[in-house]
């Protein structure tokens, strides 16, 4: 039976395959950012924020694949090309250089002096505000187009040795484990060129010091007023970790070049759908845009209290189906039976909301904690397995070894407990895996009635801001669970079912 169960957790890695499409299609449904900002396509200013916008849900990706995945080179090579050309996007594409910054200079400043000379000190020009993050150059070299040229044309002469992989690793290493003004004032030199060993060094070490120094040199390279504070308690911390984590992630490729293997593999790893995957895999999943929280962590926070009342109202609602289910198939067609039956038609028949409004009623004079919510949720599946042990129960009475014990003299309570209900809990068992994603989505009516801070209620407030980033989480975390309450379903059926061991065994012989 360990083969079956493992062949049936095997099967859920392509369901969660297929499971990740169909939500990645309905994300996709989502309103675009650009439909809902104002402001005239000419102002570049409007076009960064709204490019920002798009990028944080990589609106700016093809689906499925990328047949020119871009990097800082690429980069910069498109800006120059629109720099050169004077068109439409050169007032852009001058914003954009000063945003790459030092990680674009190894790409740049070796070529500057084959650039026509009027593009050249537009270009040069553009690459002032570099230097002045940097603490290079002074305002005379910097004030004229030739001038800007001619300095930089002499700074990568001298420093191009510093603008290394290595070097800068090293000067990181050095920086977390001694860090100094003087550590952070060379790397501080590099500009963007080190930006990906500070946002990894952020991830690996959890020397506040460091962390201090780390999110400072970022801040400044980036201009991103993101940084942790000495007095930072560590939820803060951790935002700050994560803020910085999460936006790598999106933009990563305006400051690192693709090399080697990572050439081929950008074609699909630079694609909307392989960043959502990986990003949902990894806790990449951004910031909720209501309140600025990382949406991973509050994840953590909400999704025990909703998961958590959904198991114990399945829990409650087994412990009242089975006996309940049982008593009834006993005494079918008699006073109990139909009793029983009436109560769970009304059960089914009333909404969840209306369950719970009447429980709160009575909870707002009472500190019952989770009891009542849990009480009001129990409802929700009640009817069903009761039912469904009914009928397995009927069925098992019905069954030959039944009359076997019967005829042997065995007491209607061993008939009952013994024989007839360890087959009839077997359908009722497996139910429950189908029940419980369906207690996860009443949860959030439930919630929201008694004022419970889980999923539910922070996905309503979602709604109400539009905040996409918790929503996409929310509904992919909903699809995992269903789809492993499924499997695990499955698999308990089997281990369950002598009749499904039996089959496994000789299916195995006959292999």
């Amino acid at each position: 039976m360990f083969a079956y169960a493992l062949r049936r957790a095997i099967w859920a890695i392509p369901t969660l395959f297929g499971v990740s499409l169909v939500v990645f299609v309905l994300t996709t449904l989502l309103p675009d950012p650009a439909l809902d900002e104002g402001g005239s396509p000419a102002d570049v200013a409007h076009r960064l924020r709204l490019d920002e916008l798009r990028r944080a849900r990589f609106l700016d990706l093809p689906r499925f694949v990328n047949v020119a995945p871009t990097d800082v080179r690429t980069g910069v090579d498109a800006c120059i090309v629109h720099l050169v050309a004077d068109d439409d996007d050169a007032e852009l594409c001058e914003i954009r250089l000063a945003q790459i910054g030092g990680a674009g200079l190894p790409y740049l400043l070796p070529h500057l002096d084959t650039i026509p000379p009027t593009p050249r000190g537009r270009i040069a020009m553009a690459l002032a505000p570099i230097a002045r993050r940097m603490g290079v150059g002074d305002e005379r070299e910097l004030a004229s187009p030739s001038s800007a040229a001619l300095f930089w044309e002499r700074f990568w002469e001298d420093r191009s040795v510093d603008f290394t992989a290595p070097a800068v690793h090293r000067e990181v290493d050095r920086l977390v484990k001694r860090g100094s003004d003087l550590r952070e004032e060379e790397l501080r030199f590099v500009d963007t060129f080190a930006l990906e060993q500070l946002v990894e060094a952020m991830r690996l070490t959890k020397d506040r010091d460091a962390l201090v120094r780390l999110t400072r040199l970022a801040s400044h390279v980036t201009e991103r007023d993101v940084t942790v504070k000495p007095d930072d308690d560590a939820k803060r911390v951790r935002a700050v970790v994560s803020d910085w984590q999460s936006w790598w992630y999106v933009h990563d490729s305006d400051y690192v070049a693709l090399q080697g293997g990572a050439k081929v593999t950008a074609s699909i790893a630079q694609t909307r759908y392989a960043k959502w995957v990986l990003g949902a895999a990894t806790g990449q999943l951004g910031l909720s845009t209501s309140d600025g929280e990382p949406v991973f962590d509050k994840l953590l926070a909400r999704a025990p209290v909703t998961l958590g009342m959904a198991f114990l109202a399945l829990l409650l609602s087994a412990a009242i189906a089975v006996p309940l289910g049982v008593l009834a198939a006993w005494r079918r067609g008699h006073f109990v039976d139909h009793t029983t039956a009436l109560l769970l038609l009304a059960f089914y028949s009333l909404p969840t909301f209306l369950v719970a409004e009447l429980l709160a009623t009575f909870g707002r004079a009472s500190d019952a904690g989770f009891v009542l919510p849990v009480v009001a949720l129990a409802t929700v599946s009640l009817s069903v397995m009761t039912q469904q042990q009914r009928a397995s129960m009927i069925e098992a009475l019905g069954q030959d070894y039944i009359r076997v014990a019967r005829a042997k003299g065995a007491r209607t309570l061993r008939v009952a407990v013994v024989h007839a209900l360890r087959n009839a809990l077997v359908p009722t068992i497996t139910l429950a895996g189908v029940q419980f994603p369906a207690l996860v989505g009443a949860a959030f009516v439930v919630e929201e009635v008694f004022g419970i801070h889980g999923m539910g209620w922070e996905t309503l407030r979602a709604i109400e801001s539009r905040d996409a980033a918790w929503i996409v989480a929310v509904t992919l975390l909903c699809a995992v669970v269903t789809t492993a309450c499924l499997v695990t379903s499955d698999v308990a059926y089997g281990l369950l079912d002598p009749r499904v061991r039996e089959q496994q065994i000789m299916r195995r012989r006959t292999t």
